[in-house]
């Protein structure tokens, strides 16, 4: 989605760079990048941010 709403189309190669910058956006902001708990992946959908709860 969010490729055709940035360039109006989806590619692979565009998929790519997209999931690249995910991994390194969670490598900064994941206390643990292999089990994310922030930027979640929705499987056909995309990605959704999950705020940190309190406590």
């Amino acid at each position: 989605q969010l490729l055709d709403q940035v360039w109006g189309f989806g590619h692979d190669s565009y998929e790519h760079t997209v999931n690249s910058h995910i991994n390194r956006l969670r490598s900064k902001v994941e206390p643990d990048p292999a089990n994310p708990r922030l930027v979640i992946t929705v499987r056909g959908v995309g990605y959704k941010f999950a705020p940190p709860r309190d406590g």
